[in-house]
C-alpha cells in the first residue's frame, strides 16, 4: 500500500475537514473547536480498524489530522509587521 496512491484522498479529507472547522471569530470557539478534535479522534480510531479492508477512508482521515494541525498552527503563530 503505498501513500502516493492516496494524497488525491488525503487532499480531500484536508478541504472537507477544513471546511468542516470552527471559525475562530466564534464565541463558543472553544466548545466547537473540542467537538471537532473529538470527533476527529473517534473518525481516526474507527477507520484505523478499516484499514485493511477500505484503506480511502483511512486516508481520508488523515487529511482531517493535517487540517487539524493547520487550524492549529494557524491559531498558534501570529505574525504581526510593526512600522
Amino acid at each position: 500500500m503505498e501513500f502516493s496512491q492516496y494524497t488525491n484522498i488525503v487532499a480531500i479529507g484536508f478541504l472537507v475537514w477544513l471546511v468542516i472547522a470552527p471559525r475562530t471569530r466564534s464565541p463558543r470557539y472553544g466548545e466547537l473547536l473540542l467537538a471537532y478534535m473529538t470527533a476527529l479522534l473517534l473518525s481516526l480510531i474507527g477507520t484505523s480498524e478499516l484499514m485493511m479492508v477500505k484503506p480511502s477512508a483511512f486516508f481520508f482521515t488523515v487529511g482531517g489530522v493535517l487540517a487539524f494541525c493547520y487550524i492549529l498552527a494557524r491559531r498558534a503563530i501570529r505574525i504581526s509587521i510593526r512600522k
